[in-house]
């Protein structure tokens, strides 16, 4: 009961994160999104085919955490560039895969752990004070997500970290390309009107 109740509650923050994610910067809403999608296939296996939930978990951590990186640095500052990012997002791929087909779960939980430290240094890095709380809060959940698949495999636990730290980094990044339009629409206008505005 609680297994079920913890796979839904992920995938119904998969589909809060999506629509929290069209406040995010252009660049970052696509990574959020597509995150989403990934953890939404980790709580449906948990769901429904829960012999296949371990596998999928040690795709699903890696390659969503290493998309969730490249969007809070897409965020944040300036994006990867294209090679750098294919070149990374292959690497953690085949290290994912690799995990998968042969059960080695360091191969998947070394990338993940990583990613979340990334998430929480970039998280750090905003100027919203509310922003960064929840971009480090929801890299210590990917971090205790890593941690519960190392202790318990794909039960409640991961899937309640998975949730948390979907949702918490999605509000961060949002709030982050808000602050940014909003400085960009003051500028525009002041330029426009042709003289400063009053403070």
């Amino acid at each position: 009961m609680i297994a079920r109740a913890a796979s839904l509650l992920l995938l119904a923050s998969t589909l809060a994160a999506w629509l929290v994610a069209a406040g995010a910067r252009p660049p970052a809403r696509v990574h959020i999104r597509f995150a989403a999608i990934l953890f939404a296939a980790l709580g449906v296996a948990s769901l429904a085919a829960q012999p296949a939930a371990p596998a999928i978990a040690l795709l699903v951590l890696p390659i969503g955490l290493s998309v969730l990186v490249l969007g809070a640095a897409a965020a944040r500052a300036k994006p990867l560039e294209p090679t750098l990012a294919a070149s990374l997002l292959a690497a953690v791929s085949l290290a994912a895969l690799a995990a998968a087909v042969t059960g080695m779960a360091a191969l998947s939980l070394g990338p993940s752990a990583l990613g979340a430290v990334a998430i929480g240094v970039l998280g750090a890095r905003s100027g919203d004070r509310l922003a960064v709380v929840q971009g480090v809060a929801a890299a210590f959940c990917f971090l205790g997500a890593a941690s519960a698949f190392a202790l318990a495999d794909a039960g409640p636990e991961l899937t309640l970290f998975c949730a948390a730290g979907l949702l918490g980094l999605a509000l961060a990044l949002s709030r982050s390309g808000a602050a940014v339009e909003e400085r960009t629409g003051r500028d525009l206008r002041g330029f426009a009107i042709g003289r400063r505005r009053p403070d």
